[in-house]
């Protein structure tokens, strides 16, 4: 089970209820307007049905740390990964197509009132992230191929 999370505030947990996880992730990505829904986050915490129904947020304060999201919108969103490196600290990183980091941050992302700099490839539409965030949901990770960019003040 994956844990879901728009705007900061706990909705659900993904699943194929209604309809498959891949087309699940397509739409709530895609939902993304920067305004009524600006972010949209999910879990690594693979958990039980029975420790979510005993507790969604204790759930949430354990696991709660590793995590891959989205903001912005569904034409123009960053995505970005928090997750526990072996030396057991956690580090944020800006999620990115293959690119040179060393490259200029020439385009902006803005999420609410935040405008933050990202490089041309760490932009992404809905249709971008949804495989990357598939297989976050399938492996904890990113896939091959993407860059991530660390930031050190979070």
């Amino acid at each position: 089970m994956i844990i879901m999370k728009t705007n900061g505030a706990v909705s659900s947990v993904l699943n194929d209820t209604f309809r498959p996880l891949p087309d699940q992730v397509r739409r709530c990505l895609g939902l993304l307007d920067n305004d009524d829904h600006f972010a949209w986050l999910i879990f690594s915490a693979l958990i039980d049905d029975e420790t979510w129904r005993s507790g969604p947020q204790s759930v949430i304060d354990e696991y709660g740390n590793s995590y891959l999201q989205a903001g912005g919108t569904a034409e123009k969103m960053s995505v970005e990964l928090r997750r526990r490196e072996d030396d057991g600290e956690y580090r944020f990183y800006i999620v990115g197509r293959d690119h040179d980091l060393a490259e200029p941050l020439t385009e902006t992302i803005d999420v609410q009132a935040a405008h933050e700099p990202r490089h041309p490839e760490e932009l992404f539409t809905a249709a971008q992230a949804a495989p990357v965030f598939m297989h976050y949901v399938e492996h904890q990770t990113v896939p091959d191929g993407h860059t991530l960019r660390v930031i050190a003040d979070m």
